[in-house]
């Protein structure tokens, strides 16, 4: 719907119709929403699962950077390994062929990690203007993907803080390099989500409008800071062993079921690794770049930290779930151990961390011609027709289907309802329901029927159930209803 509504002209249009993602950047939906209208779903799929496969590429090449096993050639193997077994991740795979998009932005934070660890001599050099410009372009690809969306604000963060710990130039170079990553953080953000932004801020007062509201105020919704907390709701202790948690019961992260134990075996060996250092433990002779290896668990522990802190949602984490095969392999290189030991005890953890997956499981549908089917009865009055959602129930996926010349109005969500008349959204969509003088719909999940009898019948509207008609789609939930609408505060009836 975002995409549409975007490439349509519906921004100001309808009100709400996608509960709070009705305020996410659109342009991640625009490629998706273009090829739905050509292509079979069949391919878009293929397409979706292409472009997460270059995780693989990238996660090999950042294993023969990391890497140091001779000769080239059993290194690119080992390297190929860890990244099958990091793309085979629960969550990974689970998202294949979605459009959740974790798992395809996960390639602005490899390629950054990357960029960085090719740059290096350059970073640390004498050079300033060369270090800076290198750290820039390698700060463009994890900003572009927060630019896109938002939820990967913790990759920036953490790649810029591991810049600044690790690098070993100095402290002065270290800052430097630091300022030029964040500048290209910054020029990808703008570029990938500075227009929306922008709308944001110009129509609502907020630029990440709801999130962190208590800072901007804004009137169009309450003074809160939206964040989804559910899975924040730990203490102290729990937060410590987190991993260990939902490693144990996914739902205590996520939506899904599955197992996956790639995050908690690096979190349990990314520690140690650091004591082994700190005590001077770490073996001379590497299988791994020690100092490219310090940048890369630098920023895989502070990326974990800032989600601890910010999110608890574990999709989010699906980029650390990749490089966890790798971020094993780096720990256990510097444990004091012999090294055949650490490559076997290496590899062992690996694969049972393969042997051990249970992928989640997403509700997946049968393929139809196009990625996007709905079924809608006909409609009489299109272009004087207005169509009230409400419950809590994703619909907006239904209303490309409408025709076009018809509004949709959300009274119900995740976002507001009518018991919040401070948010000026409230008010306004009272105002348009009083003044609209065509038919008015209403468009729910028979589900949640009695819930939306009450939020209509808070603008005095009432559902005329003998004149119901199903609208279906095969990647619907159910049946949903459409159902004319009658009542005082709709004049035009």
């Amino acid at each position: 719907y975002n995409a549409w509504a975007l490439l349509s002209g519906r921004l100001d249009r309808d009100l709400l119709v996608s509960q709070i993602p009705s305020f996410y950047n659109p342009l991640l939906d625009v490629p998706f929403f273009l090829a739905a209208q050509v292509l079979p779903a069949r391919l878009i799929a293929f397409l979706l699962g292409a472009i997460a496969g270059l995780n693989l590429n990238l996660l090999t090449l950042l294993g023969e950077r990391l890497l140091t096993i001779e000769p080239r050639g059993r290194r690119l193997a080992v390297a190929w390994l860890l990244a099958v077994v990091g793309g085979s991740g629960a969550v990974a795979l689970s998202e294949l062929g979605t459009v959740f998009y974790d798992n395809i932005l996960s390639l602005g934070f490899f390629a950054s990690l990357l960029l960085l660890l090719r740059g290096r001599e350059d970073l640390a050099g004498d050079a300033t203007g060369r270090a800076l410009m290198r750290a820039a372009v390698a700060g463009l690809p994890v900003g572009l993907a927060f630019g896109l969306k938002q939820s990967t604000v913790m990759f920036p963060i953490a790649c810029d803080l591991a810049l600044l710990l690790t690098l070993s130039a100095g402290w002065r170079r270290n800052v430097v390099a630091a300022f030029g990553f964040g500048l290209g953080v910054l020029a990808a953000t703008a570029a990938g989500g500075g227009a929306w932004m922008w709308h944001l801020w110009a129509s609502y007062g907020n630029p990440v409008f709801p999130q962190f509201n208590q800072i901007f105020q804004s009137p169009w919704a309450l003074v809160a800071d939206y964040r989804d907390t559910q899975y924040l709701t730990l203490s102290p202790w729990q937060k410590l062993v987190f991993p260990a948690l939902f490693s144990a019961d996914s739902r205590l992260a996520g939506e899904i079921e599955f197992r996956d134990f790639r995050i908690l075996a690096a979190f349990l060996l990314l520690p140690a690794a650091a004591l082994a250092k700190a005590c001077r433990k770490v073996p001379a002779e590497g299988l791994t770049d020690r100092q490219a290896g310090a940048l890369v668990m630098t920023a895989a522990a502070a990326a974990y930290l800032v989600w601890l802190k910010m999110f608890g949602i574990y999709r989010y984490l699906t980029p650390l779930e990749m490089l966890a095969p790798l971020l094993v392999f780096l720990a256990v290189d510097r444990l004091p151990a012999g090294r055949r030991t650490r490559l076997g005890l290496a590899l062992a953890v690996v694969a049972g961390l393969l042997a051990t997956t249970r992928p989640g499981v997403w509700i997946r549908v049968p393929f139809s011609q196009r990625a996007v089917e709905v079924s809608l009865p006909a409609i009489a009055d299109p272009a004087h027709t207005a169509v009230i959602l409400a419950g809590h129930e994703p619909l907006s996926f239904l209303l490309p289907a409408f025709p076009p010349e018809m509004r949709f109005w959300r009274i119900d969500s995740t976002f507001t309802n009518p018991d919040q008349p401070e948010v000026r959204f409230n008010r306004l969509m009272a105002e348009r329901i009083r003044e609209h003088q065509g038919p008015l719909l209403a468009l729910f999940i028979p589900t949640e029927r009695q819930d939306v009898t009450a939020r209509l019948g808070q603008l005095g509207l009432t559902i005329e159930d003998s004149l119901c008609r199903p609208v279906t789609s095969p990647i619907g939930a159910a049946d949903y209803a459409l159902c004319p609408l009658a009542g005082r505060s709709h004049p035009g009836r």
